[in-house]
């Protein structure tokens, strides 16, 4: 029985824990907040302890899943590594490098699992389309693409604040970035630029950027910004492409093919899969040296949109 704790518990923490109590092989021991409302709350209604200091939840788990925004999770995560923790942290690994290498440091040093929850790669279309292209059926990479447009009025809570978030670049469009360089490999060189376009916004809330690598192009284009909501996500290969229709539905058509709808399985959940690697010993799918990749490629599109330069990464 994998023992897990939960750090943090707005809305993240609550679906995790949530997610938790109802697994087999995992005990969902507590949940930790400095704000006593909001733990205690949750924990009644999962019937489980209530903590304000999450060191003491640290010695009854083999693992933490810290879900605090990136402003407050630095030290979370490098004094549950000091314990002997593994770890799940909620994404972005962090607002700038050195606390992410300040993490990365502690978990490395302590020999514990640092999974950051880049959440695209356990769900449709996200894991069908990279498991076509994996399997070689798709040919090499020409392009792979997301277009995200979810309206969220940020003008009164942390996200709207660039010292706490990051802007859209790095809370949401982090994750398409997570995607295409799972896509692609690592980035070589990226251009981007990102807007404010409401009065008052004092967060990024648009971000538009390509990417090179050693074969093929990586694009996202992501948005708080009023208006409609969209999605796009493709890709273009040398044997064939797969994208979603209008619908939502994933098509797929290889050469001179007939085009085909490919319905999404049952995988796994993220939840399971930090489980999984805590059991088995093994290396998450995605690391925090990816998370930390991602990052820096955060930065260097809001290098470039302040240039007008492409970046070399």
């Amino acid at each position: 029985m994998i023992k897990l704790g939960v750090i943090g518990c707005g809305g993240m923490g609550t679906h995790h824990a949530t997610t938790l109590k109802s697994m087999e092989g995992v005990q969902l021991v507590g949940v930790a907040d400095t704000i006593d409302a909001k733990a205690s709350a949750l924990a009644d209604e999962l019937e489980v302890e209530a903590y304000t200091d999450f060191h003491e939840l640290l010695p009854r788990v083999d693992g933490v899943m810290i879900c605090t925004p990136p402003f407050a999770r630095t030290e979370a995560v490098v004094e549950s590594a000091a314990a002997g923790k593994h770890i799940f942290a909620e994404k972005p690994i962090a607002l700038n490098l050195e606390d992410a290498d300040r993490m990365l440091e502690a978990t490395d040093q302590a020999g514990v699992i640092m999974m950051v929850g880049y959440v695209l790669r356990f769900t449709h279309p996200f894991q069908t389309i990279y498991d076509l292209f994996a399997s070689g059926e798709l040919g090499r990479l020409v392009n792979c693409w997301t277009r995200r447009y979810m309206p969220f009025d940020t003008s009164e809570i942390w996200y709207g604040d660039q010292t706490k978030s990051g802007g859209v670049a790095l809370d949401f469009a982090s994750h398409d970035i997570d995607w295409v360089r799972w896509i692609g490999g690592d980035v070589q060189r990226v251009f981007g630029r990102v807007d404010r376009i409401r009065p008052g916004i004092r967060a990024d809330e648009h971000v538009h950027a390509l990417f090179t690598f050693a074969e093929g192009l990586g694009s996202i284009d992501d948005s708080w910004a009023p208006g409609l909501g969209h999605s796009s996500i493709g890709l273009v290969g040398s044997a064939g492409s797969v994208m979603t229709g209008e619908d939502g539905t994933l098509r797929k058509r290889l050469g001179d093919g007939e085009e085909s709808v490919i319905s999404p399985e049952p995988g796994e959940t993220i939840q399971a899969h930090f489980a999984r690697c805590i059991r088995d010993g093994l290396t998450p799918k995605i690391t925090g040296h990816d998370a930390r990749a991602v990052l820096a490629l955060v930065l260097a599109i809001q290098e470039s949109s302040q240039t007008g330069q492409a970046v070399a990464i």
